[in-house]
């Protein structure tokens, strides 16, 4: 933490345990408590008493946690995970102060909750989506979101997600799978190539696919990022390596630059 001058360092902490620890993610809830999210390769990550789960379950598990805004106390910490491999990417927080998480997993039992969108694993790797109240406490809802193939794992793409005002959960990534979920109507329903950007819709609840849509072209694309403007409008940028990237007459630049890989930036 530092101020709004970058003049002083106000607080700084370590978070983690004696193997390997990653963090990716955070966001501020209106009391200015932090939430952090990433992933542990260790048993002894600091868990808080009475959290949704203090055990570790498998080779890496995602882990949200709790700081004050002083980063003086851990105010609560949970694993999140199944028997194999599972790794956070992005967190934000709804009005209540839930906690969205999204990322990815390789665990056929990663957990789940009745009524959510998808309680199977698809594939070889899928997103999960996945709601704890404030408190770490309680997993509200959870949900899987791929297709047969894999999502979220090569390539240094990242996952993220954010929410609407009403509480919708827009999360892109990236998939290699031609039968990721899509809707009908949205933008493009079909693979393009190699992998994909993907997307993708949910209601607050995690119990329904409202919209999906693929986005690329014929070579590699993938993303790191997405926000809504005040209009609900979606904007997602990563990098892609198609020459046949999708672009709009009059946008600030049509063509590939050359080299492996040029940004997009692209507005649905």
């Amino acid at each position: 933490k530092l101020d709004s001058g970058l003049t002083s360092l106000l607080a700084s902490t370590y978070l983690g345990g004696s193997s390997l620890d990653y963090g990716y993610s955070l966001a501020i809830d209106t009391s200015g408590n932090v939430y952090v999210t990433g992933y542990t390769y260790s048993t002894d990550f600091p868990t808080t008493s009475g959290a949704y789960d203090t055990s570790k379950n498998g080779n890496e598990d995602v882990f949200v946690s709790k700081l004050d805004s002083g980063l003086t106390s851990l105010l609560a910490s949970t694993y999140l995970g199944g028997s194999y491999i599972d790794d956070g990417y992005s967190l934000t927080l709804d009005t209540s102060g839930n906690v969205y998480v999204t990322g990815w997993t390789a665990s056929t039992d990663f957990p789940t909750t009745s009524g959510a969108y998808d309680t199977s694993s698809n594939g070889m790797y899928d997103v999960f989506v996945s709601k704890l109240n404030s408190g770490l406490t309680s997993l509200l809802a959870s949900t899987y979101l791929g297709g047969s193939n894999y999502e979220g794992l090569m390539a240094g793409g990242k996952i993220s997600l954010t929410l609407d005002t009403s509480g919708n959960v827009y999360v892109t990534g990236y998939t290699y799978s031609s039968n990721f979920p899509t809707t009908s109507g949205a933008y493009d329903t079909s693979f393009n190539g190699n992998y994909d950007v993907f997307v993708s819709k949910l209601d607050g609840g995690l119990t329904s696919l409202l919209a999906s849509t693929f986005l690329g072209g014929s070579d590699f694309d993938s993303s790191y990022s997405l926000a809504l403007d005040t209009s609900g409008n979606v904007y997602v940028t990563g990098y892609t390596s198609s020459t046949d990237f999708p672009t709009m007459s009059g946008a600030y630049d049509t063509s590939f630059n050359g080299g492996y890989n040029d940004v997009f930036v692209s507005k649905l």
